[in-house]
């Protein structure tokens, strides 16, 4: 049995986004949030409701995005080359990363040496080596759908993006695109460094079960009953982990910097890597949130790789991957939310694994990829009915609703809608409910019916009224007066 499975390694291979830069900024400017998984310090446009306004032309005030390729529909996949030997090499690199036994590692190596063959001819048969890849990729999917129960396709996804790319399988092991090497931070330098020398490496050096066994011996977790939370059997380092919360709840930064790291220096110190993992995860959080990228990374990373809470791991895990999202760097952020995914379903957090989908979802929404935009959505929405949870039902459609209007599927963005608003009102959401009302009601407006519109944002207003809402009311009624 393997401790866990996450594709870190399979990632489309798109054009590298503009990015802003991951910089760092004074430890005396931060603070801390770290019950909140999603971080309000850095607005979303994928987050946002596209549609919450009318303009007085009748039109919803949204804008598409624009991107650096000018187009608004699919990525240009013309801007850049890659070759088959790196493909084949990263391949490889996947399946030792995401733990693959001996005779998967065996079967993989097959299909993937009958590509290399074919690669070193001077005209290699496109044809074959694509089919030997997809062969490979059925294989690693067979073997993530078994480990996690759950049917995975997310390796043939990966080679099915991959083929729309430029590729030169002629293969030349020199040539290599640095775009499309993910990287990580160290976690001793905090330097960025390729995924795959980072994951193979460490998959090499340490057997899962046996190092996942050595750290359960080094520390028993203790956890309570109603919140599932490791407490440190140290009494100093409880008593700094707790000063840490304590002085982030009353936002003074520089002294839960102090807290927490005091926490780490004496979990180290006695071999406490869960404690370790805690005190990374509340640092991460804080630099977080003022936007020191690199030093929170740095110890989100930390968090994953010390702690044996899966819970943990995959908090951290997604953490860094809203960071990548954040600053439009697709292959990693897609990375960390696989991974991320993967951990929740260890820990049958299903929350956890419905946001990730729905943030991979979204990220193939604003760049114009319907059928990728589905696919995640619905894997989103399958797990969330697993919660019997309304109120994450109710989210999850409603985010699915904003992307579908972005993409002008609206026939299914309104059904959507429409559900959400049916999951809050069993739930007692009535503001949540009126909100899909009024994008619902936007959706009309683009598809020309003023009339449905106009009914749609006079439920939203009696709702807004029902409440005592009175701000949404006037809002809802200028709506109404531009129609």
């Amino acid at each position: 049995m393997y401790n866990s499975i996450y594709p870190v390694q399979i990632k489309p291979y798109v054009p590298p986004q503009t990015k802003k830069p991951v910089g760092s900024k004074d430890e005396d400017e931060q603070s801390s949030q770290s019950s909140d998984l999603n971080r309000e310090n850095r607005s979303k446009s994928n987050t946002t409701s596209p549609y919450g306004s009318v303009n007085p032309d009748g039109k919803s005030a949204y804008t598409r995005h624009e991107f650096p390729n000018g187009k608004k529909s699919a990525i240009d996949y013309s801007k850049s080359k890659v070759n088959i030997a790196q493909i084949l090499t990263d391949f490889k690199n996947t399946a030792l990363a995401i733990g693959s036994p001996p005779n998967i590692l065996q079967e993989v190596e097959q299909y993937l040496s009958l590509a290399g063959t074919e690669s070193q001819k001077n005209e290699p048969d496109k044809k074959l080596i694509q089919s030997n890849l997809k062969n490979a990729s059925n294989v690693l999917d067979k073997f993530i759908s078994v480990t996690l129960d759950k049917k995975s396709k997310v390796v043939e996804n990966w080679i099915d993006a991959l083929f729309l790319q430029q590729v030169d399988y002629k293969s030349d092991p020199t040539t290599v695109n640095e775009d499309f090497l993910v990287k990580l931070p160290d976690k001793e330098t905090g330097d960025m460094k390729p995924i795959s020398q980072n994951l193979v490496q460490s998959n090499q050096e340490e057997a899962p079960e046996t190092a996942t066994a050595a750290k359960t011996q080094e520390t028993q977790p203790q956890k309570t009953a109603e919140h599932n939370v490791y407490i440190p059997a140290d009494e100093n380092v409880k008593k700094a982990i707790l000063q840490g919360k304590k002085y982030s709840a009353i936002n003074q930064p520089e002294k839960a910097i102090a807290a927490f790291k005091d926490a780490l220096e004496k979990s180290l110190a006695i071999g406490d890597t869960n404690a370790e993992g805690i005190a990374c995860f509340e640092l991460g959080q804080i630099y977080d949130k003022k936007d020191n990228l690199e030093n929170a990374l740095k110890y989100y990373h930390q968090a994953h790789k010390a702690s044996n809470d899966d819970n943990l791991k995959a908090r951290a895990l997604y953490s860094m991957a809203e960071i990548y999202n954040d600053v439009v760097y697709f292959e990693p952020a897609m990375q960390h939310y696989f991974a991320a995914i993967s951990h929740a379903g260890q820990a049958d957090n299903l929350k956890v694994q419905t946001k990730a989908l729905s943030e991979i979802a979204d990220m193939y929404a604003e760049r114009y990829d319907i059928k990728n935009t589905y696919t995640y959505y619905d894997a989103a929405k399958s797990i969330a009915k697993e919660t019997n949870n309304n109120k994450v039902m109710g989210a999850i459609w409603s985010r699915s609703g904003d992307s579908l209007a972005m993409l002008n599927e609206n026939v299914n963005a309104l059904k959507d809608y429409k559900a959400s608003a049916k999951f809050y009102r069993d739930t007692d959401a009535d503001l949540k409910m009126a909100k899909n009302f009024e994008k619902a009601a936007a959706v009309m407006l683009k598809l020309g019916n003023k009339t449905k519109a106009h009914s749609l944002l006079e439920q939203a207003q009696n709702i807004a009224l029902n409440i005592d809402d009175i701000g949404y009311a006037q809002i809802l009624e200028k709506q109404l007066n531009v129609i």
